[in-house]
């Protein structure tokens, strides 16, 4: 009896030991790996060895022998026998052609079938070929470990000190990790979408269901992050957020080295596997992988793509044939993040996130092998299911191209079981018991909102996000002004909302304040209905947009030398639309009185005013024609902020309607443009003015955005840069009722001289030109026409100390001053970092 049941748990345990070996494939001449070679078992199981040439094997079924076999090497077949863990395969060099694929060419022929692919993007890309599509998909994230990979015993730590080793304390950090993680995953989130797809439009995605473990309420701006591009087909590859080359884009072979590793079979047509890797080894590591291309349409049917470096990443994405429509559709992608085994730095998430390598303490000495860093993984899997090719469908406002479902963060778990492709587990489970209960004693939820409200502008409460733009501030007419106010949150109303401020200046001792309510007309075109009463001051003859927050920020430097201001005592009625999420309008009515705090009278033939009323008309459109938005249910948010961006204003003043004193249409523009290269520098095109048809005060002219002062001594002129102002123009040195500036920065990448000292040059050049009708009409104020360019140019040095840094400029052309140092500004800079 006991021998039986000795045979009776031997022989799984036998079986179980013939499933796994792990192996590395090299050239038997000089030794080197041989990245992605084809490993085959006796049971048909294939895969891939990596990039490093080094595979795995883990099957149900028992398997005796596995072959191995690489382009232009001899094919190999060798036992395996249970007691093998690893195997090192040598592959001798030979002669080969491919299989069922006839190749004529005296170059490298994977470069003909790259060629191949690119040219049949067209007919492969969904998103070309197809006039509509829609399906579901459902993705998981586990932060994870495998429990058998770590040991779990208790490790010891020393002290190395002129070579004589002193014992410093025990370490169960491995012991608590494995008894851990056998219970519960790191982390896990889930998500089902459905996506809706229409030629000429944006694919368009509404989340049906999402969950975050330790979360009431997702990060809805995680769940806007491209971790993997859904197509292999774009221009540009997306991983962990961070654009590549595609290595069938246009000017891939420029980028790109390839070879022929082999063919395989994929749902019953021959695919064609070429190797892929950078031409230019570079500081940071670049993408490396295998493309499957069918051997027919030259279609993408599977690739892997990888980044080697202190991280890896390894990202995978299967295709489906779907035969009545004769194409390959995206299925199943999955992207892997862990630890590298090599020092190559790497950037993910734009250059946002940076690894590098660090620095070793040699000095301190543990016995432990590996430490839950060196096998902890992150895994993101999406699988699409119910695809659909051609449905009829109409796609409105594809801009906003994520929408929530107003139930998705609350639905039950039978809507999960419902769309889920890949089941939870046990450990899944505990991981959201686990993680909620903790984030809610820690209190994570206000944490998350505190940061995203901070990075607003406002300090958020229950009922009020309070405005930290208005509780101190600087300025030449009111010193020191402080002031309080906020605007009521979704908790408070998710149709109403109230915002108001009061502030008080040290200097002129008076009060500022506005009142306001808006009502929510329609949430899906976020439309409102509001009115304000404002008592407050502004510089005169400044560039405003009614769609804009024109309030004083506290670290624009500007403030402190402005010595021009107008009082106004406006009530205004307004409706916001959005034509399209990337398309918003703004109406609004406003009537008033204002007032200039300087010596100050507009005398024409007809009128001689001092102070004045008016009533406008005004319509703000801002048009960002390839950003994207989400509509969260906290309300719009951009998700992808992209150029150019349009800014238009049309402002019609109506004399004798409400006492109104002026008769004039004013027109402000504004346009910004940005190229950030690929891991490179960044330039910048901001192109804006305005023009003003008819008579008009001081407060709705132009004074070009100044940031100069002629103080003596010289040191008295060194003040801090402003955003995008002329930092050697006096101030109101020129008045305009019609101007246009252009403003060009670049930005180059950052010198590396040391881990913490990064600075960054930046080169600026800016040009304006414009005039004024009758500037006679303009009494107590001392200007010059701008009928001639005006030049500047300069560079800045940012970041040389705690967000510190320091620029100059100079003045030349028509408007350059015959005293030299009239000329140059030299400046200081300054970049604030909240650290989140």
């Amino acid at each position: 009896m006991k021998k039986l049941l000795f045979i009776t748990f031997l022989i799984p345990l036998t079986i179980f030991s013939q499933t796994k070996i792990s192996g590395v494939v090299i050239d038997s001449k000089t030794k080197k790996t041989l990245p992605y070679a084809t490993i085959t078992t006796n049971t048909n199981f294939g895969t891939l060895s990596n990039i490093d040439g080094v595979f795995s094997i883990a099957t149900k079924k028992p398997f005796k022998t596995i072959t191995v076999s690489y382009i232009g090497y001899k094919s190999v077949t060798i036992p395996i026998a249970p007691e093998d863990k690893f195997v090192k395969i040598k592959l001798q060099i030979a002669v080969e052609s491919l299989n069922e694929v006839t190749i004529t060419a005296t170059e490298n022929p994977a470069l003909q079938i790259i060629r191949n692919a690119i040219a049949q993007k067209p007919k492969n890309n969904i998103e070309q070929a197809l006039n509509s599509f829609k399906f579901t998909s459902y993705n998981k994230i586990l932060v994870t470990a495998n429990p058998d990979s770590i040991n779990n015993k208790i490790d010891s730590v020393f002290l190395v000190k002129n070579h004589q080793k002193t014992f410093l304390h025990i370490d169960s950090t491995n012991y608590k990790f494995k008894k851990e993680i056998q219970n519960q995953h790191l982390y896990i989130s889930e998500k089902i979408s459905s996506f809706q797809f229409q030629k000429g439009k944006k694919k368009k995605e509404i989340i049906l269901a999402s969950k975050m473990a330790g979360l009431k309420q997702p990060i809805y701006e995680l769940l806007a992050v491209t971790l993997q591009d859904f197509s292999f087909y774009n221009e540009y590859y997306v991983i962990a957020g961070t654009k590549y080359v595609n290595p069938i884009a246009k000017n891939a072979l420029k980028h790109y080295q390839y070879k022929i590793l082999d063919t395989v079979k994929m749902q019953d047509r021959i695919a064609i596997l070429i190797y892929f890797k950078p031409k230019v080894v570079k500081e940071v590591t670049g993408l490396e992988g295998v493309l499957y291309i069918d051997a027919k349409s030259f279609a993408i049917t599977k690739a892997i793509a990888e980044l080697k470096g202190v991280v890896a990443v390894k990202a995978t994405q299967n295709y489906t044939f779907i035969k009545n429509d004769d194409i390959w559709f995206p299925q199943q992608t999955e992207m892997i993040l862990k630890k590298g085994e090599n020092d190559k730095n790497l950037n993910l998430f734009g250059g946002i996130v940076k690894f590098q390598k660090a620095r070793e303490n040699d000095s301190i000495v543990s016995t432990k092998i590996k430490d839950p860093s060196d096998i902890t993984y992150f895994i993101s899997k999406t699988m699409n299911s119910n695809i659909e090719i051609n449905p009829p469908i109409t796609i409105k406002k594809s801009s906003a191209t994520i929408q929530f479902d107003d139930n998705a963060a609350r639905q039950p778990e039978t809507f999960w079981n419902a769309y889920r492709t890949d089941s939870i587990t046990k450990r899944g489970k505990k991981t959201y018991t686990v993680l909620d209960s903790l984030a809610e004693s820690e209190g994570v939820d206000k944490k998350i909102n505190l940061a995203r409200n901070i990075l607003k502008g406002y300090y958020p409460t229950k009922y009020i996000n309070l405005n930290l733009g208005k509780i101190i501030n600087l300025n030449n007419y009111e010193g020191l002004r402080i002031g309080f106010g906020g605007i009521t949150t979704t908790n408070f109303s998710n149709y109403l909302k109230l915002e108001s401020y009061i502030a008080y200046g040290t200097k002129d001792k008076k009060m500022k304040f506005t009142l306001g309510a808006s009502i929510r007309l329609q949430k899906e075109t976020n439309s409102w209905f509001g009115f304000n009463y404002t008592n407050d001051i502004k510089e005169a003859a400044s560039l405003d947009f009614i769609a804009e927050n024109n309030s004083f920020s506290p670290i624009n430097p500007r403030n402190l030398n402005i010595s021009k201001f107008y009082n106004y005592k406006t009530g205004s009625f307004y409706i916001k639309h959005d034509v399209q999420p990337n398309l918003e309008a703004k109406i609004q009515l406003s009537s008033g009185k204002y007032n200039p705090l300087f010596n100050y009278q507009f005398i024409s033939p007809n009128q001689n005013l001092s102070d004045y009323y008016l009533t406008t008309v005004s319509l703000g459109i801002q048009f960002n024609p390839n950003s994207e938005y989400m509509n969260s249910p906290i309300g719009k948010l951009t998700i992808k902020n992209k150029y150019p961006q349009f800014t238009l204003q049309l402002r019609k003043s109506i004399q004798n309607l409400l006492n109104s004193d002026f008769n004039f249409i004013q027109v402000n523009f504004r346009s910004l443009y940005k190229i950030k290269r690929l891991q490179k520098a960044t330039t910048t095109f901001l192109f804006e003015g305005g023009i003003v048809f008819g008579d008009s005060p001081i407060s709705h002219l132009y004074n070009t955005t100044p940031n100069y002062t002629f103080k003596s001594p010289w040191r008295k002129r060194i003040t801090f840069a402003g955003k995008n102002s002329f930092e050697t123009m006096g101030y109101n040195e020129f008045i305009s009722d019609k101007y246009a500036a252009l403003h060009i920065k670049h930005q180059l990448k950052p010198f590396k001289l040391s881990a913490k000292f990064k600075p960054q040059l930046t080169l600026v050049s800016r040009a304006a030109i414009g005039d004024i009708k009758n500037p006679q009409y303009q009494t107590g104020i001392v200007f010059k026409k701008l009928n001639k360019i005006y030049f500047e140019s300069g560079l800045e040095f940012n970041e040389l100390l705690k967000g510190f840094g320091l620029s100059t400029f100079y003045r030349y052309g028509s408007y350059k001053n015959t005293t030299w140092s009239d000329n140059l500004a030299i400046k200081l800079t300054f970049k604030l970092r909240l650290g989140f």
